[in-house]
């Protein structure tokens, strides 16, 4: 018979000394197996999939339809200085190499200028920029390039640092602060408009420019139907270049420009060091997670209106007692 390993006593035994605890020994306690010490673990998960796994330089959380609207306002640029230029001799990326996502991180994550939510100061924050392109959502996009300059660097296959600034038009210059970067491009604040459009009008309501419920009263009506009809063929153009030449008929203008929305849905805002007489109670400020106090707001219809200012007067009992 073959001698039995000291290490491990015979299975048959059944004495006290084999029933009592003991130290687990990994030459025949199968729970040791299934719990390696220490130092197995740690060379079990540094060689795992998991930890060898490269990362997308790409931000998750990248807005793709802004990346879109930059990336078609250097397309138009491109197309304005080459006009008879062959389509397919356009670069396939503007400011890297197509498909060099190494590059791409390198331009997007180093904006040029502070901003105020990174502990900027005032006087690193503020800029005058042009702006080129509305967005679909209404956003003015800009550069520190003028439209000469934008053209210039389109055809070098370059691409300037863009800003997203709210209530501008297309060929204004405005003077903003920069508020908060993102991947490619940075949110700003509009302070002035230093050289306005001719498209722009008077805006009727008090609160455009605080209010994030509207995005075009800054331009007239005709001017907002035709800024629609555009968008509409700009997302033909984006789904597949097969429908840009497809015809896009005209907006059927609304009989009401004001007066016809029959639904409001205000929110309040109480905050620790806001009385109750001083409660919010209205619509998002723009870009803040704040509310915005409105008394009225003009594009609801009459009884709405009526209704909101009851439930206004409703609410702000409740809050005070």
């Amino acid at each position: 018979m073959p001698d039995v390993p000291t290490t491990c006593p015979p299975a048959a035994s059944a004495s006290s000394e084999a029933a009592a605890k003991r130290e687990a020994s990994p030459a025949c306690d199968s729970a040791a197996e299934k719990q390696p010490c220490p130092d197995q673990k740690r060379a079990k998960h540094s060689g795992s999939k998991t930890r060898n796994k490269k990362r997308l330089p790409r931000k998750a959380n990248a807005d793709e339809a802004m990346l879109d609207a930059i990336e078609l306002m250097m397309r138009n640029a491109w197309r304005d200085a080459a006009p008879d230029a062959d389509p397919q001799s356009m670069p396939k990326a503007f400011g890297w190499p197509a498909n060099d996502s190494h590059a791409e991180a390198d331009f997007c994550r180093a904006p040029p200028i502070a901003s105020k939510l990174s502990g900027g100061q005032p006087s690193e924050c503020e800029i005058d920029v042009h702006v080129h392109e509305l967005t679909e959502r209404g956003v003015g996009l800009a550069t520190r390039e003028s439209a000469h300059d934008l053209r210039q660097l389109a055809l070098a296959g370059m691409r300037p640092w863009a800003f997203l600034v709210p209530f501008t038009l297309r060929g204004e210059t405005v003077r903003v602060r920069s508020v908060r970067h993102e991947w490619g491009y940075t949110q700003s604040d509009l302070l002035a408009v230093v050289q306005k459009s001719p498209l722009r009008i008077d805006v009727p309501c008090s609160y455009f420019g605080q209010c994030s419920g509207c995005q075009l009263q800054h331009m007239a009506y005709a001017d907002q139907l035709d800024f629609k009809r555009q968008m509409v063929r700009r997302a033909l153009d984006h789904a597949n270049p097969l429908f840009s030449n497809l015809p896009v008929s005209r907006v059927i203008q609304s009989p009401l420009e004001f007066g016809y929305r029959t639904k409001l849905t205000p929110h309040f805002d109480i905050r620790k060091d806001t009385t109750p007489e001083n409660v919010a109670i209205g619509f998002a400020l723009v870009g803040q997670r704040k509310v915005l106090d409105i008394e009225d707001c003009m594009i609801g219809t009459d009884t709405v209106r009526a209704g909101a200012k009851k439930a206004r007067e409703v609410t702000k009992a409740k809050i005070a007692s």
